[in-house]
């Protein structure tokens, strides 16, 4: 066949071409990138958890400290609801923020353990990400354990 015929054109490396991303690392990325990104997206699903749970917690709330006097007139009542939402809000960022770094803080901790048990062996495979999480598991049992004492 000459030179310019088909099976030249549909090669695969013609359409993909080789990549420069690093195979041998977990999730084909480098550790800085993989700890930043994991605990960015912690932060955000925390801060969304922790928003939602602590606008319910601090809506319940407002309604139980204020059941003694509740308003009679339509002016009373937006005023009451406008009061609600701005302390529902305000404890929904505190919350959020709050669960996000401490989500954030375990994710990067995680991460950061992976690799140290990955250098330590000099190996990557799944006893480093066992080893990672059973450790952290247990220093958050211990902590836990410990403030309920």
């Amino acid at each position: 066949m000459p030179q310019g015929s088909m099976t030249s054109v549909l090669r695969p490396e013609s359409f993909f071409p080789p990549s420069p991303v690093d195979h041998e690392q977990r999730l084909s990325s480098n550790f800085t990138d993989r700890c930043l990104l994991g605990s960015i997206f912690a932060f955000f699903g925390g801060a969304v958890l922790g928003g939602y749970q602590g606008s319910t917690m601090a809506s319940l709330r407002f309604r139980a400290e204020n059941s003694h006097r509740f308003p009679t007139t339509t002016t009373g009542w937006y005023l009451y609801h406008k009061s609600k939402n701005y302390n529902c809000m305000l404890q929904a960022v505190k919350d959020g923020v709050r669960l996000g770094s401490r989500l954030a803080g375990w994710t990067g901790g995680f991460f950061f353990l992976e690799e140290l048990v990955d250098r330590w062996r000099c190996k990557r495979d799944a006893v480093s990400s066992v080893v990672a999480a059973l450790t952290l598991s247990s220093i958050f049992s211990l902590k836990r354990e410990s403030c309920k004492a």
